[in-house]
């Protein structure tokens, strides 16, 4: 087995996963033809054919090496994937009492502060900058619904 049968293994079984529980979603319509269900079934039927073509796709060069993922080799790398992750887990629970605006800006900071190191003005920037222009974007031009917090409810819109 290779790395990309065995990647392809496990997002076939993590898009079922996922398929299985958007399932699960209440078909609520309110305000909205599509509803919360269409797009992560679309994700995991998308997850689970890309997985399914990484496992059909490289038979060429099938190993019976044991998979090498580089835990140790690529530790630095690893551990800026574990962080990212811890990020973002932080960032989903904060969302909703932090409102979009400050919660993402935060969840940018650190983000690029991981990956972008010793430049904390141009991180800061990109962060600000993101977190305002999604917002214009999503809440006022399109007029979707983002969790307002902090400072979100001392705007006037």
């Amino acid at each position: 087995m290779n790395k990309n049968f065995a990647s392809g293994v496990i997002a076939v079984v993590m898009g079922a996963v996922y398929l299985a529980t958007a399932l699960q979603l209440k078909d609520v319509r309110a305000g909205d033809e599509i509803g919360p269900r269409l797009f992560p079934i679309i994700v995991s039927v998308a997850v689970i054919l890309a997985g399914a073509a990484l496992c059909v796709g490289d038979k060429k060069s099938a190993k019976k090496d044991p998979v090498d993922w580089g835990f140790v080799s690529d530790a630095g790398v690893w551990t800026k994937i574990a962080a990212t992750t811890a990020l973002g887990i932080g960032y989903g629970m904060v969302l909703e009492s932090w409102g979009y605006l400050l919660a993402t800006t935060a969840f940018m900071l650190c983000a690029t502060l991981l990956i972008n190191r010793g430049r904390l003005l141009q991180n800061a920037v990109i962060s600000l900058l993101f977190s305002t222009v999604t917002y214009g974007a999503f809440a006022i031009a399109l007029q979707l619904s983002l969790p307002r917090g902090i400072i979100e409810n001392m705007l006037p819109f």
